[in-house]
């Protein structure tokens, strides 16, 4: 299990975290996942072998945000 922490820029409300939440939800290998709207970030615990942490950049900067690894 590894644990990759997001920057995460362009999130304006709980809709838009709610919008990253289910994005990165929905990549293979994610186990569970934490989007903090005042500190812009998202953590996530994921294997490390089924999603990188640059795959999960990229979903969410697929999804209209600004996104990377920490």
């Amino acid at each position: 299990m590894q644990t990759t922490l997001l920057s995460i820029d362009g999130m304006h409300c709980q809709g838009c975290v709610q919008i990253v939440q289910n994005v990165i939800e929905q990549q293979a290998g994610v186990k569970g996942v934490s989007v903090s709207l005042d500190a812009r970030q998202a953590r996530i615990a994921h294997d490390g072998n089924q999603v990188s942490p640059e795959t999960l950049a990229k979903a969410v900067q697929d999804a209209g945000y600004t996104a990377e690894p920490v």
